[in-house]
């Protein structure tokens, strides 16, 4: 089985609230209804329709207040006990999307966590033009739509990378974030995974913030853009972050990890398991990266290459000394 192929599809796992089989209160609309108060009458809610219920609202607030903080999260909203330390609760299928041709215009980011032990990975997203606002910030939507999970050498990863870009329409992203601390540990001859992925190719590389106390500000930056935003197009309210259902799906995929990632318990540092999909997201979302116009994308472009020619030359001219 590879790690981004999905279970069994005749497996399910089916998460429940308490207050979903409540016969006189529905949380959903936040409404009591008083003639079940003492017998099930009124068989459905009357605002939402949704079916009621057989425990009584007073029996499960009484049953609620003798359970631990952890414990009551499992038990009333049914989070998985082991997972009541989630790092990002608000993750759900609201953030799903099926996927979709991802628009040449839309503007193309990367982040990349590294690694020597295992494999590394490479989070594909794009920057669209619909507007919205997180920490008082004008950003855009950010649709997250591929993931490769990389081993080999340098080459074969960055072969690997440009394939995937070419599939997708694009040979150079607006910027890549590079996990800082392991992208620039210095190994043997000096050798980097910044220094070799840049002999590769690899363009436009930004370091990721990585400050005391960028992890906890990060989650916080990410838990903001799972945010629902008023999108005008659809005349709703839509997440500020999505993720591809196939492109970022799979036991070892994006959204799998967005589910699980956790607090260690007891701390406020997150555990190492689903760990890294999670740290690319943050990456990303810690630039606030802003849609560019075609016509701003290729003046950048224009920019890059001056400069990347002027290095050039300088090198060329130190190194004839």
């Amino acid at each position: 089985m590879s790690e981004f192929e999905e279970l069994d599809d005749e497996i399910a796992v089916i998460r429940g609230e308490i207050w979903d089989n409540c016969r006189d209160y529905c949380r959903r609309c936040d409404i009591h209804i008083g003639k079940n108060e003492e017998v099930r009458i009124v068989k459905n809610c009357p605002n939402c329709g949704k079916v009621m219920g057989f425990i009584p609202y007073a029996g499960i607030m009484d049953y609620l207040k003798i359970l631990s903080k952890d414990e009551r999260e499992a038990r009333e909203k049914g989070i998985w006990r082991h997972l009541s330390g989630l790092v990002y609760k608000k993750f759900s299928a609201d953030h799903i999307y099926k996927d979709f041709p991802i628009p040449s215009s839309w503007t193309k980011v990367e982040a990349i966590d590294p690694h020597d032990a295992r494999k590394t990975h490479w989070l594909f997203g794009a920057v669209s033009p619909e507007e919205i606002e997180v920490f008082k910030k004008r950003v855009n939507r950010i649709y997250f739509y591929g993931q490769l999970l990389l081993d080999g050498s340098i080459e074969d990863i960055m072969r690997n990378v440009r394939s995937f870009r070419e599939l997708n329409g694009y040979s150079d992203p607006y910027f890549v974030t590079l996990d800082k601390k392991h992208g620039e540990k210095t190994q043997l001859e000096d050798r980097s995974w910044f220094s070799e992925l840049q002999k590769a190719g690899l363009k436009r590389v930004r370091m990721s913030q990585s400050a005391s106390g960028d992890v906890e500000l990060g989650h916080k930056i990410v838990q903001a853009y799972l945010e629902a935003h008023y999108f005008a197009v659809k005349e709703k309210s839509v997440p500020g972050m999505m993720f591809a259902e196939t492109g970022c799906g799979g036991l070892g995929g994006v959204i799998s990890y967005m589910r699980n990632y956790q607090y260690k318990e007891g701390t406020s540092h997150p555990a190492e398991d689903f760990k890294d999909w999670c740290d690319t997201v943050r990456y990303i979302a810690m630039e606030f990266p802003r849609h560019q116009s075609e016509e701003l994308q290729a003046k950048n472009a224009k920019v890059l290459q001056m400069r990347e020619a002027e290095q050039l030359r300088m090198k060329r001219i130190i190194g004839s000394r």
